[in-house]
């Protein structure tokens, strides 16, 4: 491996089980120049980069070979679920945050596949699901957003979701980080169904089951609320200010937390803002 600097035993063990996949001298060249340029942060990620193999050449490789991505993408997973167990060892039921991000990437060909306008932004768009425990972070799975007509945003979410480890739910508690994109109803409720809890941002004009006509933006932090069009538990908002903009996010509220009681019979507190 030539090509690779590699440090830590697993990540060495996970190379040579990437490396094992193609079948060919020239494919294990290229995708061991590939690793290299991918994992070297100091420099730009460019084919012509590339210091064992000719751009033409991870340019094939890349786009044109047939070789076993399926079984890379799987050893790549494996490895990475284990060295959260790994890292979670002796600790009591640890909490392990999955965070679910839709992420465009800007491209000006015409002809791409995938190709979509999302947001204003001409491009691929990514439904990306990470993992966050203590200083690990890293993507568990991703999913292309076609466009109208195909499966939605929500939808690509709830997917990856359930394709957590049942190792992982066994010895976390999972939590669900996810922005207003993902505050539909049909998000909350496959979530729950999961069995995760969550913190999902909302748009401050969410409007809420509470008497009179009162959106999310009208309630103070810490305020349990119903939200219209979710019949299940209270949940507990928050206000956070970034600048001049106030951003809000709701979590569900459990009973009796702290001594205090089923909160489905308390108001909301209405800002005075």
């Amino acid at each position: 491996m030539n090509d690779l600097r590699l440090s830590g035993k697993r990540a060495r063990i996970l190379a040579d089980h990437l490396l094992s996949v193609p079948r060919t001298i020239y494919q294990r060249r290229s995708l061991e120049a590939a690793l290299g340029m991918f994992l070297d942060l100091g420099r730009k990620t460019a084919l012509h980069r590339a210091s064992t193999v000719s751009a033409s050449a991870l340019s094939r490789f890349l786009n044109a070979y047939t070789w076993d991505t399926r079984a890379c993408w799987d050893s790549l997973q494996h490895t990475q679920w284990e060295s959260l167990l790994l890292a979670a060892r002796r600790k009591r039921r640890p909490r392990l945050h999955l965070c679910v991000d839709l992420t465009s990437i800007p491209k000006t060909g015409q002809k791409l596949p995938a190709v979509r306008v999302q947001g204003g932004v001409h491009g691929i768009h990514l439904v990306v699901l990470y993992a966050v425990y203590g200083t690990l972070k890293f993507p568990v799975g991703y999913r292309v957003y076609r466009g109208r007509g195909t499966p939605t945003p929500v939808r690509l979410a709830l997917d990856l979701l359930a394709t957590v480890l049942q190792p992982i739910r066994r010895r976390f508690d999972v939590c669900v980080l996810a922005d207003s994109g993902f505050e539909s109803a049909t998000f909350l409720q496959g979530v729950r169904d999961e069995g995760f809890e969550f913190v999902v941002g909302v748009r401050s004009n969410r409007r809420t089951d509470h008497s009179g006509r009162v959106t999310v933006s009208d309630c103070e932090h810490g305020s349990w609320l119903s939200l219209h069009n979710w019949p299940w538990e209270v949940v507990t908002l928050a206000r956070f200010d970034r600048g001049d903009r106030t951003f809000f996010s709701v979590s569900p509220e459990r009973e009796n937390v702290g001594g205090r009681s089923n909160p489905s019979s308390r108001n909301p507190s209405i800002s005075s803002g």
